[in-house]
């Protein structure tokens, strides 16, 4: 206005005339940034970064669960043998087989991060039978009173899992929705879309970052992976720090190639280019 020599001065009163941006809904600033009015970034990253080994610590948790119980049918059993007492070599060792053929069968539902897990707390081909045991042991009424016994440090990671699990994935499906639903509605579909497949993603990669994790983590103490030697508490230790650490970081990775895909997918079949 003012490179004319003839122009009306503005009052010093009122703000100058300039271009603003589009209006939009508070807090959203762009299509590449969701809008999020009840929680803050921090949070919403830290839940997104959990989800992705959520599904899987959840799922073999519950597996774990359902072994317990199970093993608790082991234990009852086991009591009252000893209250009989004058319990047979057979039926002991039908109590054993039975044991072994459950930590078998239990195994074959769990992940891929789970069924390593189990393989180096207790390898399948170290499984022992009745003879075994017995060159252990050395009596029946040792060998009975050990049937039922679980591993507590695996017991606890159990427990923390199906608390914390269902609770992150709970959490990330209702910001999901809140994120998808406070979009602008020309919007609504691509943030729909990046936000699913950027789950989506963020799970199945965090479910093979587990594995590898755990593979790597137990490599580092024994190479063989077969443990023989340094202690199944060790590989195991090793194995579940692996497994977290490989899962968060490649379901995060996995999280925002999924978001990218899902903006490609979007484009891919909403906008059509006519030559």
């Amino acid at each position: 206005m003012c490179s004319e020599t003839n122009y009306t001065p503005i009052d010093s009163g009122t703000m100058c005339l300039a271009d603003s941006e589009t209006p939009t809904p508070v807090s959203y600033c762009s299509p590449d940034q969701e809008p999020n009015h009840l929680v803050s970034p921090a949070f919403t990253a830290t839940v997104d970064i959990s989800f992705s080994i959520a599904p899987t610590m959840t799922w073999d948790a519950f597996w774990r669960l359902a072994y317990n119980r199970v093993n608790a049918g082991f234990t009852e059993q086991a009591e009252l043998l000893l209250k009989k007492g004058n319990f047979t070599r057979q039926e002991v060792s039908l109590l054993v087989d039975a044991r072994n053929r459950a930590v078998v069968e239990f195994r074959k539902p769990l992940s891929p991060f789970g069924k390593l897990y189990s393989e180096l707390m207790k390898p399948t081909n170290r499984l022992r039978n009745l003879d075994q045991l017995l060159e252990e042991k050395g009596n029946l009424q040792a060998i009975v009173r050990s049937v039922g016994k679980t591993r507590q440090v695996v017991n606890r990671i159990g427990i923390v899992s199906r608390v914390g699990g269902p609770a992150t994935i709970i959490i990330e499906v209702t910001l999901t929705a809140l994120v998808i639903a406070e979009a602008p509605e020309n919007e609504r579909g691509r943030v729909a879309a990046r936000q699913i497949s950027g789950a989506t993603l963020s799970v199945a990669s965090g479910a093979g970052g587990m594995w590898a994790g755990c593979a790597a983590g137990a490599g580092l103490v024994s190479p063989s992976l077969v443990v023989p030697y340094i202690g199944e508490i060790t590989a195991g230790t090793a194995c579940v720090v692996g497994g977290i650490l490989g899962g968060l970081g490649l379901g995060w990775a996995g999280r925002k190639a999924g978001e990218a895909i899902g903006d490609k997918a979007y484009d891919t079949f909403t906008e059509f280019h006519w030559q």
